[in-house]
């Protein structure tokens, strides 16, 4: 009987694709024909009202063939509001005040792309805050609406 030398390398590859992308709660990945997409989202844990934060989105594709027409939406509830957005080089975004919109185009290959969306928030006054969650979701040719989101939440304290 022959053993295998791949089963040592195979069996920790296996265990992080199953467990390493299901911890993380902002974290999505999906597949496409030839393509693995993972899309995540990260916000400070908690921010004051009024003061502006930063909100962070990448998209990365994984597998041997590029993710095309690739778009993602970025959703944040009241109290926040959507100040500006900066795309990385290649990539394309505009905004509302309650979302953003990127346009990906094509990701090569093991590549990725930012988006930062810059966020300020406000609460009522006598307000003891409130906890908001901020959702990315994307879509590409082989990958449809609700197939690839990441959320997260932040605190706003007043």
């Amino acid at each position: 009987m022959r053993s295998s030398r791949s089963l040592p390398l195979l069996l920790p590859a296996a265990l992080f694709l199953t467990f390493g992308f299901a911890a993380c709660h902002n974290n999505d990945t999906t597949t496409a024909p030839g393509a693995i997409a993972s899309l995540t989202i990260s916000a400070p844990n908690s921010s004051t009202a009024g003061q502006s934060f930063t909100i962070d989105v990448n998209a990365t594709a994984i597998g041997v063939n590029g993710v095309h027409n690739g778009h993602v939406n970025v959703t944040v509830p009241a109290p926040l509001t959507v100040m500006g957005v900066n795309a990385s080089g290649g990539t394309s975004a505009t905004f509302t005040s309650g979302s953003a919109s990127w346009n990906l185009g094509t990701l090569d290959s093991n590549s990725n792309a930012t988006l930062h969306v810059t966020v300020t928030s406000t609460l009522p006054a006598g307000s003891s805050g409130q906890s908001v969650t901020v959702t990315a979701s994307m879509t590409a040719d082989g990958i449809n609406a609700g197939d690839l989101v990441s959320t997260d939440s932040v605190q706003i304290n007043p």
